[in-house]
């Protein structure tokens, strides 16, 4: 009996984990085509990565989706090309919620001028109708800094 309760408490250890790493490897798969859609300047491989639900505060403007998507495509339509480098990155799952923390080398280049600079970020994650989707990011405001290194 108690060999039964030891094996079921193990199997069920085992689940757990298991969905940990399926959860993982699904966040890591929504990062990556965030990424690939900055370097593609695909607003609608971005929108895939985007929560519905998605709603942040930028000064006295809600942003919503919708709008995170045009600040995307207005943002990288200047842009000639971006690349990433992503040096390290820890994912942190608490049931339906995620944290992603991401350390990045990104060029950027616009009108033959390049700069290159290390940026740290952070990606809110939620889990709905089995897939992950962001819910708050850093990037735009890290490529408006940009726009403005190249401008002086």
């Amino acid at each position: 009996m108690l060999t039964t309760k030891l094996l079921l408490y193990l199997l069920a250890v085992m689940v757990l984990i298991s969905c940990e790493s399926s959860n993982e490897e699904m966040i890591n798969l929504v990062l990556d085509k965030r990424i690939k859609a900055f370097e593609l300047k695909d607003p609608e491989i971005y929108s895939e990565c985007i929560h519905e639900q998605y709603r942040t505060v930028s000064g006295k403007e809600i942003i919503d989706k919708k709008k995170l998507v045009s600040k995307f495509s207005d943002h990288l339509s200047i842009i000639e090309m971006v690349s990433f480098r992503e040096s390290d990155r820890y994912i942190y799952i608490n049931g339906n919620d995620a944290r992603a923390m991401m350390l990045s080398s990104i060029e950027v280049k616009i009108n033959n001028h390049s700069v290159k600079y290390k940026a740290k970020e952070v990606v809110n994650l939620s889990k709905s109708l089995g897939q992950w989707k962001i819910t708050k990011e850093s990037m735009l405001d890290l490529l408006s800094g940009t726009m403005t290194l190249i401008k002086n």
